[in-house]
Formats: C-alpha cells, structure tokens, sequence
C-alpha cells in the first residue's frame, strides 16, 4: 500500500476519469476513507484516524462564453469520523487529511 504520508497523518485522494464519473481511489486510498457516491452527494467514513480536512475539486466549465474554474471546497468536518460532500455535482478530485 502507498499513501501519502503528511506530518502525523496521511492524505487519502480520490479522483474521477472524467465529468460525471464515480471517484476511484488513489494509492490505497480506499483503507483509509470509504466513499458512497451518489448524482450530487458523496458519503463518507474514515476507516483508519480521524479526518481532519477535506478537499473537493469540481471540473471546470464553460458558459459558452467564460471559461470557469472548477469549484473548490475547504472544510473542517464536523464529526471526524463520518460526513456527507454536496457540491451539486461529481467532483473532479476529493482528498481527506487523516490524524494519525
């Protein structure tokens, strides 16, 4: 198993092949967090510490005019051990920090 290792925890990612796909673990990732994904939400429980951050990317658009960045989600769980992602669509990437 390889995953990335930060100072007194890991990071699990999880990335998707495209627009509309279900994430895939990276790494080992799958050890770590396990993910329920649905259209629009993404279950989460950590199976191995705590998860301290989260990071979701969506993919990026267009408005036929504007290039768009993809949106990008920063947040602090609540409860450490279990959670939802609802950014309105399958995002692009998701990554969990991880205590020890």
């Amino acid at each position: 198993m390889m995953t990335l290792l930060v100072a007194g925890g890991a990071v699990a990612v999880f990335a998707a092949g495209g627009p509309g796909d279900d994430l895939s673990p990276l790494n080992g990732a799958e050890r770590l967090v396990s993910l329920t994904q649905s259209q629009a939400s993404i279950l989460w429980t950590a199976t191995s510490g705590g998860v301290t951050a989260i990071r979701a990317v969506a993919w990026a658009s267009s408005d036929g005019t504007h290039d768009l960045g993809g949106a990008l989600v920063l947040e602090r769980p609540d409860d450490p051990r279990a959670g939802t992602i609802n950014i309105g669509e399958k995002p692009a990437t998701v990554e969990f920090t991880i205590d020890g």
